[in-house]
């Protein structure tokens, strides 16, 4: 499988907080990787460094072909950005537009029906603001935006946060079709380990700016890895 994005040493402080700390992953093409980890430990910084919205203080993320991102300009590091479609942990909607200028915000074309059909929903939705619809639905205009740019990688940050068991279940659901479907690079931030082994391939752990544990998210729950158990059975 090709490797997508290599991690080597990475590290980010702020202040004098170190939050990353040699940290090392490899991401693959067409793989839905989850990362997993306490609140604090990284994970958001980590994506964040990926997508080059935070510079980091050392390392490598390499891209393709791209030896170190941070050594990129401004305009390239803007065509880089582009790659990347990202739902956002409050989904970031604006509340002075409407769901179809939100969509205009991502990409403008004539007709979004193809988009809400893809994320099961009614084309009633594109007229409404974002304060008429619930959370779980405006994930799902998020998820929509997201993939609408038709990213090379899809970065989701804490998909199903805010969400009753069953609307989770269901964007869990529609990631996992999506992903299938369009065949994506997709980096999920979850403290649900039901979106892990819904849809991800492999699952990353990180504690204290490192990864701990990497493998396959079937693999999870019977991995011995003490420090990821503990994780999983609430007694971080």
């Amino acid at each position: 499988m090709k490797k997508k994005i290599k991690i080597k040493n990475l590290k980010k402080q702020f202040s004098n907080k170190t939050i990353l700390e040699n940290l090392n992953l490899s991401i693959f093409e067409s793989e839905s990787l989850a990362i997993i980890g306490e609140s604090g430990s990284g994970k958001s910084v980590l994506t964040r460094c990926i997508i080059g919205l935070v510079n980091y203080d050392s390392g490598i993320i390499k891209y393709e072909k791209i030896n170190n991102i941070k050594s990129l300009n401004a305009v390239e590091k803007n065509h880089y950005m582009s790659k990347f479609g990202v739902l956002f942990q409050n989904v970031a909607l604006l509340d002075s537009l409407t769901i179809v200028e939100n969509l205009q915000l991502a990409k403008k074309q004539k007709s979004y029906s193809s988009i809400i059909d893809a994320v099961a929903l009614s084309q009633s939705v594109l007229k409404k603001f974002p304060s008429e619809l619930s959370v779980g639905v405006q994930k799902r205009i998020g998820i929509a935006r997201a993939i609408l740019k038709e990213p090379d990688i899809l970065i989701l940050d804490e998909p199903t946060t805010g969400l009753d068991p069953i609307i989770a279940r269901q964007i869990n659901i529609l990631i996992k079709n999506l992903v299938k479907e369009q065949n994506l690079t997709t980096i999920t931030v979850t403290h649900d380990m039901e979106s892990v082994y819904e849809f991800a391939d492999k699952t990353a752990f990180i504690k204290h700016g490192k990864i701990r544990w990497y493998g396959y998210a079937k693999d999870v729950h019977i991995s011995k890895n003490e420090e990821l158990k503990n994780f999983i059975d609430g007694k971080e």
